[in-house]
């Protein structure tokens, strides 16, 4: 069961009950995630016997996913994306909003500014989404923007860069954002914009990582106009 600290959160708590009650006492059972929190722990306990955990270590995060934020104001932050998207080597991105609209409204503002991209969010039909998937895998759009459906679960294989354009609500959606970079042993880079008042919750993202990330300095011009 791939994601499985999502199924409290999502509400199905009650399906995934109903079908291992009707699973056969000799089934094997295991379960994924980056983050497993205390409530998916107790349902682990509840239907598996004897289970073992295995954790790779204690950091949450890739050491290959380099880890930098840029601290602006937030009506600064169209313009911070432009400079950075810009400056960075970008084979593919991820660029994460907090709203559906936010998401919709960002890729449409990126477009309007001459760049391949689209949006992903949960007001799109499956067909939409598996469209939009299948542009950004071979490489029409290479700029993805999303809320957090797009931290889990997407069948991509590389994405060089994570740009969370908004911050995220909770620490463990920070963790499974970035993740969709540095897979494989490939090196990623995960780029956040902070605004004062969110100062505490990187301070708490930090925490929950256990690795500081690095306060950057947003390109010049000049390094913009070298880059072109």
């Amino acid at each position: 069961l791939d994601e499985a600290d999502a199924m409290l959160q999502m509400g199905f708590i009650e399906d995934v009950e109903a079908l291992l009650d009707a699973t056969p006492s000799t089934r094997q059972t295991a379960l994924f995630s980056a983050t497993l929190p205390p409530a998916i722990r107790q349902l682990a306990a509840r239907y598996m016997r004897d289970p073992l955990t295995v954790a790779i270590d204690e950091t949450r995060t890739v050491p290959q996913t380099t880890q930098r934020y840029y601290l602006i104001q937030e009506s600064s932050k169209i313009a911070a994306l432009t400079l950075l998207l810009e400056a960075e080597e970008i084979k593919s991105a991820l660029i994460f909003a907090r709203t559906r609209v936010g998401a919709a409204a960002l890729a449409e503002t990126l477009v309007s500014r001459g760049y391949p991209a689209e949006a992903l969010h949960g007001d799109l039909s499956q067909t939409a989404r598996e469209t939009v998937l299948r542009h950004f895998r071979n490489g029409r759009v290479t700029l993805l923007v999303s809320t957090d459906v797009g931290a889990r679960g997407l069948d991509i294989a590389e994405v060089s860069h994570v740009v969370n354009f908004d911050m995220p609500f909770g620490v463990t959606d920070y963790v499974h954002r970035i993740g969709r970079t540095g897979r494989a042993g490939r090196p990623g880079m995960a780029l956040t914009l902070v605004t004062p008042s969110e100062r505490q919750r990187l301070r708490a993202i930090e925490v929950f990582t256990g690795q500081p990330l690095v306060r950057a300095t947003l390109p010049s011009p000049a390094a913009v106009e070298a880059q072109r």
